[in-house]
């Protein structure tokens, strides 16, 4: 897979972030949120050099999986995401399945990325798992389970990366 931009790879959605070897779970039986379906635009970090206006479409995949593509510009990745919940927090597990390359290649192996979300004054705010609690190099999923239920009354278990307002489709 392409390496992408550093500010790409911030926003990629909910996204980038925190890269694993497996997944945190792969039990996916959690309906999705409609809420966040749709096209998104990433707001500004006011307090960072202005970056380009980026945006990110959620799909519905199933009941249980959305699609993601983020950006939704050049460099775009693909996402399988579904709800998860591990002892009383509940969070999305992104898969990357794809690129403009096509399907990640065999030897690509950090595909995982847990993020949590919360939409508050119709803002999206998305935040990824912390590498500094849940280590990334952690190879199996029950090592990662274990790390995050460790931290799981940690208020710093996830680190926000971006924060996204609904955005309509250039026509």
């Amino acid at each position: 897979m392409r390496m992408v931009t550093p500010i790409l790879a911030a926003i990629a959605l909910f996204l980038a972030g925190c890269e694993y070897e497996a997944p945190l779970s792969r039990e996916h039986t959690i309906p999705v949120d409609p809420a966040v379906l749709g096209l998104w635009k990433c707001i500004p970090d006011k307090k960072k050099a202005p970056k380009l206006e980026e945006r990110m479409i959620v799909l519905k995949f199933s009941k249980t999986e959305y699609l993601i593509h983020s950006p939704v510009e050049k460099y775009g990745i693909y996402y399988r995401g579904y709800p998860i919940r591990l002892g009383d927090i509940a969070c999305v597990q992104l898969e990357v399945i794809g690129d403009e390359d096509g399907i990640p290649k065999k030897d690509d192996k950090a595909l995982f990325h847990v993020v949590a979300y919360r939409i508050a004054n119709g803002e999206l705010e998305v935040s990824v798992l912390n590498t500094a609690l849940v280590h990334k190099t952690l190879k199996d999923s029950d090592s990662l389970g274990k790390a995050f239920l460790e931290n799981h009354e940690n208020t710093a278990l996830f680190t926000e990366i971006g924060r996204f307002r609904r955005a309509r489709a250039d026509r």
